[in-house]
């Protein structure tokens, strides 16, 4: 990273930023630590070309006061804050719940003074039968769309359950929590989704979604690249005048080349299942550098190419433009569309009427006719009818709302620039449907030439992220295959398609001749022990996982699963201290609860047993594994009354169980012996 200033009831799922005190920019510094710095060969520009520090838009706006002002009030600029009422876009004034029919689950979003709470809680008639309230640490989004929240863990961020609708004025589930996919508080927020949603965060390495610091909102440096190296110059008195030359301390992304300036927007405009290269993390792109050489993105492609998008995926829909393919011939006699052509991203877009997107417009369709001695400016050929509807605005003709294939409530401007169709059939026929869903294949949306690897990958991340659909692994499957590389340079693929597919036998056979230090990624070396640990040998599996947290020492599921492997081979001791570490690093991980308690419970520990696994259920009341626990642990200790509550909880959830009905009889011999 750059500098920056039970299968049975033992629960077996898996689960310092530089700030300089400028009082004048350009004031004379005896230090040149920058004076030496060589350019980037690719760029041209210095800051991108080393170890540069990141300063914080903070500093930039000592100087650049103007645009600082203005950046801060937009969109990006507001992506992300601490959470308080007076930050909020969203209605917390006692606002209907959100109910989850698949999880029987209501959310509250509610504020105590300028904090923000949401309270998960269940009914059984009149009666709560479970209450839960969390704190809002962040607020993730502008309001434009959407208010998104996110709860911090001792640096481990989550998203929670809920989100705000702008445009519907209207609280919902949060985006991919809907139909049986809630994650409740445990949904982690990973680098790939900080470091477009937000400045360039200070992960730490070895973890799954923590963080030891994060900026309020995407700043300069994000598309200037880090600011260490400019500041010091400006602090030196080397000031470039712009006019005339490009400053090399500071990337200029109008001065990029046009491809290179699409990168930079791309890199968070271009959604859809990322493939990073070897070695890269979302951390690595830098302003000015070839994104296809960070990462890949990859999305499917249907015959229904008008309909079927995502949310961010402006520079994919313009690309399928007609302005933007003839700008970008050669000697096409116009400048080549980007995004700045509309765009200012210094300001909001709120600010930005339909005046101004209509002039950019005209600056390309704009044709001049002689009328007698009148030169009329002829714009649009369209029925007058239509023009009068649309108050001749452009882009509501051309480039209409519409909604997204990601993101319910909301309602973006389709950057697919054409001739909309506005005689459309009023019925789709059953056919007719099937055939605009047909699916095409993986689009790459950022490196032309991908390896079939590449697109295995592809494949693999978009089954994990998006769909459950076999196919998709059977393709991957059969692109590796394909691929034209040595059988270690894909392994881990391999491993992952076989894993997705759960043909563990598969991974262990091959794991033979494959023993922990041979393999250097993580969740390789979690998919095989985990494998072990599907296939009973738990001693292998512990090898395995114990390497993946040697690799990732702080990801929480890793570790979780390592404890689990060591309580099924035997090593209680060993087990509870993974679990002491889960819980130390995230007190509110609420299978962990159950699994150390299950591991005090074999160890002869009852009272700590019986204390996990009331908490576990606390935390989640679905959580079968630790109400079976308890049940079993209050018939064992002779407490059965509380034994009759918690069997009973089981059996109403699944009246044909025959293990339950039997924990059920058994209770009923052991009260009727005492009596």
């Amino acid at each position: 990273m750059r500098r920056s200033v039970t299968q049975n009831i033992l629960t077996l799922c898996g689960l310092p930023v530089v700030i300089f005190g400028l009082a004048a920019c350009g004031t004379p510094d005896s230090g040149n630590p920058s004076g030496s710095a060589s350019s980037d060969p690719a760029t041209g520009f210095q800051n991108v070309s080393g170890d540069v520090g990141y300063v914080g838009k903070e500093v930039c706006g000592t100087c650049h006061a103007g645009q600082y002002e203005t950046y801060v009030q937009s969109e990006m600029g507001r992506s992300f804050k601490r959470a308080a009422l007076a930050k909020s876009s969203a209605d917390f004034g006692n606002p209907d719940p959100v109910y989850d029919p698949h999880n029987d689950l209501y959310y509250q979003p509610f504020a105590v003074g300028d904090d923000l709470f949401v309270r998960e809680y269940r009914l059984s008639g009149r009666d709560t039968t479970h209450t839960r309230v969390e704190r809002i640490d962040y607020i993730i989004g502008s309001g434009h769309h959407t208010n998104s929240h996110i709860m911090d863990v001792n640096g481990y961020l989550y998203q929670m359950p809920v989100t705000w609708y702008a445009q519907d004025e209207k609280w919902g589930l949060a985006p991919g929590f809907e139909n049986d996919n809630n994650a409740r508080f445990l949904g982690p927020i990973p680098a790939e989704c900080m470091t477009c949603h937000n400045g360039m965060p200070e992960y730490v390495p070895g973890s799954e979604n923590r963080f030891t610091s994060v900026p309020e909102g995407i700043n300069c440096e994000r598309c200037h690249g880090p600011g260490e190296l400019h500041v010091e110059a400006m602090r030196a008195g080397r000031v470039v005048n712009v006019a005339e030359e490009v400053d090399p301390t500071i990337v200029n992304p109008a001065k990029l080349l046009i491809d290179r300036q699409f990168d930079v927007c791309q890199r968070c405009h271009a959604q859809g299942a990322a493939v990073f290269a070897d070695g890269k993390t979302p951390l690595d792109f830098l302003p000015g550098h070839r994104l296809a050489d960070v990462e890949n993105v990859y999305w499917p492609r249907f015959t229904d190419t008008v309909r079927r998008f995502t949310m961010a995926s402006h520079p994919d829909r313009l690309k399928m433009s007609e302005c933007f393919l003839q700008s970008h011939e050669e000697n096409a006699g116009t400048e080549p569309l980007t995004c700045i052509t509309c765009h200012n991203p210094h300001v909001s877009i709120k600010t930005l009427g339909a005046d101004h997107y209509n002039a950019v417009c005209q600056s390309c369709h704009l044709e001049s006719t002689l009328v007698g001695a009148v030169a009329e400016q002829t714009v649009c050929t369209a029925d007058p009818g239509l023009r009068a509807a649309s108050n001749d605005n452009c882009v509501s003709c051309h480039m209409p709302q519409s909604g997204t294939e990601d993101i319910p409530h909301v309602r973006v401007t389709d950057h697919f620039i054409r001739k909309v169709e506005t005689e459309l059939p009023a019925q789709l026929t059953p056919d007719e449907v099937a055939a605009q869903r047909e699916f095409l294949g993986m689009a790459s949306l950022i490196d032309p030439a991908p390896t079939p690897e590449n697109i295995a990958e592809g494949y693999l991340t978009y089954y994990e992220k998006v769909t459950n659909h076999p196919g998709f692994l059977d393709s991957a499957a059969v692109l590796l295959e394909r691929a034209d590389a040595p059988l270690e340079a894909t392994l881990d693929s391999r491993i992952r398609v076989w894993f997705l597919q759960e043909n563990f036998t598969r991974i262990t056979d091959l794991a033979r001749s494959l023993p922990p230090e041979r393999i250097d990624d993580a969740w390789t070396a979690y998919r095989v022990g985990e494998s072990y640990l599907k296939t009973g040998n738990a001693s292998a599996a512990v090898r395995y996982l114990a390497h993946a947290v040697d690799l990732a020492p702080q990801h929480i599921r890793f570790i979780n699963r390592l404890g689990v492997a060591q309580h099924s081979a035997g090593q209680l001791n060993a087990a509870i201290a993974a679990f002491d570490r889960v819980l130390a690093a995230n007190p509110k991980y609420e299978e962990t609860w159950n699994n150390r308690g299950f591991s005090r419970l074999m160890n002869g520990d009852l009272g700590g047993a019986e204390t996990d696994f009331l908490e576990a259920v606390k935390l989640n009341p679905d959580l079968v594994q630790s109400i079976a626990n308890l049940a079993s642990l209050y018939m064992t200790m002779g407490d059965y009354e509380a034994a009759r509550d918690f069997v009973g909880q089981l059996v109403s959830r699944d009246p044909a169980n025959p293990q339950y009905r039997q924990m059920q009889d058994a209770l009923a011999r052991l009260e009727a012996s005492q009596r």
